[in-house]
């Protein structure tokens, strides 16, 4: 049995990928709609205000409007 093996061909067939299409390619497969079921979703480096129920990067968050918030003993 021959256990060498030959060296792997170097191809110059791609030397730099374009970065638009990088991006668009990137931005396909992190678009939601893109996701599989049961995917995990990785938010930790974004801020969840509880009181409002959104994280505070999100389009609709208003610092103002918290409906989850306890309500104040007088």
């Amino acid at each position: 049995m021959n256990t060498e093996r030959e060296p792997a061909a170097e191809t110059d067939t791609d030397p730099e990928p374009d970065p638009e299409q990088v991006e668009a390619e990137r931005a396909e497969r992190l678009d939601p709609d893109n996701r599989p079921d049961a995917a995990e979703v990785d938010n930790t480096q974004r801020d969840f205000d509880v009181e409002a129920g959104l994280f505070t990067d999100s389009e609709d968050y208003d610092e103002s409007e918290k409906p989850y918030a306890e309500p104040e003993d007088d």
